[in-house]
């Protein structure tokens, strides 16, 4: 592997200087694992910017740009619009940087109401420039989390038990590949999402990430011993799995979901 000649911190100072430059672009800041506090030499960069709603291809060409002076860019991808988000994004990686240290640019349109700032969700914004106070926290709109998470329970209440034959009979039938990504789908990921909606609801559609500040740490040792069957343990391991699922559902269903008391699971 070829060694790094450009840091992330480099990475991030270019772009801070060159995009504050530009008065089309209002504001920049970074997200992930800067805005949580878990920065570490493989975290990746997080930049997201509001723009002028007209000027979101001129910001890509220019992130692009600044980039290729610091090193040609070797891979690049930009999800398919309309994203799921509503935001233009694109990730980045430098042929002489970390291969972790990939940027992944957000642009949001001025107008555009959804930023990414609930505090609960993503952490405090590491703001590098803000023109006209845009980057500021966001209410946590929980009457509408509330819903989407109640629409969640009602589904997996409904599909997880009639889709565990999907996850066993892959190992009957010789195709444990077929097994472990169903167990991985329909078994694994509910019980993450039940745990989540207990012990931290503002989350609980993150999957296995962060896992060790949202849960318990028992619980987050039980997730990883689980995540990782092998074709002998594989059953017994569903078996765990899915009497873990019912036993949280049990607890769901007797009100026991008060830990943070902030987004009661049914509701009021």
């Amino acid at each position: 592997m070829q060694r790094a000649t450009v840091s992330r911190q480099q990475i991030i100072d270019e772009l801070h200087a060159r995009l504050d430059r530009e008065t089309y672009v209002l504001a920049a800041w970074l997200g992930g694992s800067d805005a949580t506090g878990r920065t570490d030499a493989l975290s990746d960069i997080d930049l997201q910017v509001i723009v002028g709603d007209e000027r979101v291809e001129d910001t890509i060409s220019l992130v692009r740009a600044i980039l290729e002076q610091l090193s040609p860019i070797e891979h690049t991808y930009r999800l398919p619009e309309p994203t799921p988000h509503g935001h233009a994004q694109i990730f980045c990686r430098l042929r002489d940087a970390d291969p972790d240290h990939f940027l992944d640019l957000l642009v949001i349109r001025e107008s555009a109401p959804d930023r990414f700032l609930e505090r609960e969700r993503h952490g405090d914004a590491v703001v590098l420039f803000d023109r006209h106070g845009l980057v500021a926290p966001a209410a946590m709109d929980w009457t509408r989390h509330r819903e989407r998470m109640q629409s969640r329970l009602a589904t997996m209440r409904s599909v997880f038990r009639l889709f565990q034959p999907l996850v066993t009979r892959g190992i009957r039938r010789g195709m444990p590949a077929e097994s472990a990504q169903a167990y991985q789908i329909h078994t694994l990921r509910p019980l993450v999402e039940l745990l989540r909606m207990r012990y931290c609801p503002e989350r609980f559609d993150f999957g296995l990430r962060y896992l060790d500040r949202d849960l318990p740490r028992e619980w987050r040792a039980e997730i990883e011993r689980l995540a990782f069957p092998g074709p002998d343990t594989f059953l017994t391991l569903h078996r765990q799995a899915v009497a873990h699922f019912e036993a949280q559902l049990e607890d769901l269903d007797r009100g026991e979901w008060s830990v943070t008391g902030r987004t009661p699971v049914e509701g009021d």
